[in-house]
């Protein structure tokens, strides 16, 4: 065997156990910047001060490691306000990679929480099966942008 043959065997190996076994499992922490713009808002208002709204929002996530995958969000929801001032959403969005993988993930928000809660559930590619999940806060800016800040963990299978 040659050097240059074992030196393509010994690259193919490490990619493929190495790559491996780094992401089986792996947890991911992430925390980062969150800024999103709702793309579309659909109000109805069934009673007075009673205000349902179904929505679809874009997100960019910047982690604070630079390293990390800068990733975008495709996220809808439905929201409810009430006339007594409280309010509560929960939706889904799609984290989109790069490489063309996706993580799927529940959201909840609401006036009765200290921060807004996200739940992994599963995706494509080698974001299947993963789990996890964490925080996040973000404010209006205007009618339509929104920036805040995220922290959590992303489980690999």
């Amino acid at each position: 065997m040659s050097l240059k043959q074992l030196l393509a065997k010994l690259i193919a190996t490490m990619f493929i156990f190495g790559g491996g076994l780094a992401i089986a499992g792996e947890s991911i922490d992430e925390a980062g910047a969150i800024a999103c713009v709702n793309d579309n808002l659909k109000e109805s208002e069934p009673d007075k001060g009673h205000k349902l709204v179904d929505l679809t929002q874009r997100c960019v996530l910047i982690p604070d490691d630079s390293t990390a995958p800068k990733l975008t969000q495709d996220c809808v929801g439905k929201y409810e306000y009430m006339p007594d001032g409280s309010w509560k959403g929960a939706g889904t969005c799609a984290n989109n990679y790069k490489d063309g993988d996706k993580a799927s993930m529940t959201w909840e928000e609401g006036s009765h929480l200290k921060e807004y809660t996200y739940k992994y559930t599963g995706g494509t590619g080698k974001y299947e099966g993963a789990s996890g999940g964490g925080t996040y806060m973000y404010e209006g800016l205007t009618d339509t942008l929104f920036g805040g800040k995220y922290k959590g963990q992303l489980v690999l299978p």
